[in-house]
Order: C-alpha cells, then sequence, then structure tokens
C-alpha cells in the first residue's frame, strides 16, 4: 500500500527545490513569455528529469552514481557555464512579440532547450547534497537504507512535485504574456541575459579555480 504521507513530502521538496529563481525558471519563464505555456513547460521537463535523477540517487543510496557525478563535476560546471553564457548573450537583443503565435517555436528548439534545463540541474552538485542530507533525516530513508518502497515513493513525489510547479509557473507566464507591452520585454531579455551570463560566468570560475 502506498505511503500517501511520505509521497506527499516528496512532493514538497519537489517544489521546494524547482521554486527558487535560478537560471532554469529564467529560462522558462523566457520562453513562456516568447513561446507560450507549451513551449516553457517542455523546458521545464529537463529539470524535472535532472532533480528527480538526483533525488533517485540519494534515496536509493546509488554511491557509485553520486561518486561518477562528483568526479566529473568539473566538467559538467564547464559545460553548464558555457551552455548559460551562449544563452544569455543570445537574449540581449531579442525582442519577442506577444502577438506571435505558440507556434512559432520549433520541437528541436523545445528539445534543446529541455536539455540544456537538465544540464543546469545537473551541474548543481548542492542539488544531489542537499537530497541526500533531507533524505537521509526522514526514519524511511535514514534508519532504513534498504528500503526501495520508500525510496522509490519519495522519488515519485519529487518527480510529481517539480511537474506541478512548471505547469503553474508555465501557465502563469502563458497567461499574462499577451499583457506585457515591448519595452518591458525588452527589459525582461535584458535583465535573463545578464543574469544568465553572470550566473555562466560564477559557475565556469568556480571550475577552472577546481582545476588550478
Amino acid at each position: 500500500m502506498l505511503d500517501w504521507g511520505l509521497i506527499g513530502i516528496g512532493i514538497g521538496i519537489g517544489v521546494a527545490v524547482a521554486a527558487p529563481m535560478g537560471p532554469v525558471n529564467i529560462m522558462v519563464i523566457h520562453r513562456g513569455v516568447r513561446h507560450g505555456f507549451v513551449s516553457a513547460f517542455v523546458a521545464g521537463l529537463g529539470a524535472v528529469v535532472g532533480d528527480t535523477l538526483y533525488a533517485a540517487i540519494a534515496a536509493f543510496g546509488i554511491t557509485s552514481i553520486s561518486n561518477a557525478i562528483t568526479e566529473h563535476l568539473t566538467l559538467l560546471k564547464i559545460i553548464g557555464g558555457f551552455l548559460l553564457i551562449g544563452f544569455g548573450l543570445s537574449l540581449i537583443p531579442r525582442t519577442p512579440h506577444p502577438e506571435e503565435g505558440e507556434e512559432e517555436d520549433t520541437r528541436p528548439s523545445m528539445f534543446a532547450a529541455a536539455v540544456s534545463t537538465f544540464i543546469l540541474c545537473v551541474t548543481n552538485p548542492a542539488l544531489l547534497l542537499g537530497f541526500a542530507a533531507v533524505f537521509t533525516g526522514l526514519d524511511e530513508i535514514g534508519r532504513a537504507p534498504d528500503n526501495y518502497t520508500s525510496a522509490a515513493e519519495l522519488t515519485f513525489g519529487v518527480l510529481v512535485g517539480g511537474l506541478i510547479w512548471w505547469l503553474l509557473l508555465s501557465s502563469a507566464v502563458a497567461h499574462f504574456r499577451t499583457k506585457i507591452t515591448v519595452p518591458w520585454l525588452r527589459s525582461i531579455n535584458a535583465l535573463a541575459g545578464i543574469a544568465l551570463s553572470v550566473l555562466g560566468g560564477l559557475l565556469l570560475a568556480d571550475a577552472f579555480l577546481n582545476i588550478w
């Protein structure tokens, strides 16, 4: 029988992990403003996969995968840093037009956005460590590390929580996109582009400091 309490905890954790304003949220908001609901939600799905992957690794105590990720963390940070800078710089000169429909986005573009948000999630080591710390404090996981049923329920809850957050955010952005004026859109693009570029630069700096 399913432990709905544990699933509920997982949902709360999934929302809490996805909600803070960071590069993924900025990317999803931008795609929602420019293309509409579907494009924003698909971009968020990449983050859901990344969050769920790390949740599963922490919940099931998969040490081998965790170690492999840690060993290649510098490379992942470099990839994520360049990705953020490239995407950020490409945003600054753009002027979205809300009167253009969602059809302007393409499947390859949406897939690329989902891959991008996935990469951004897996280049964040604090995410994996955070999941491990929280899950260890739960009796079902911390005191019974071989309880795979509870681990699966908790991971499922994180998945559902992430889906709920990106569904709500994508819906909200798509609803208000037509009410935003062009000057505001230009400002949003510029601020988002600068923020993503700065975050990418910090990620690269952290990676290169570890190398040196």
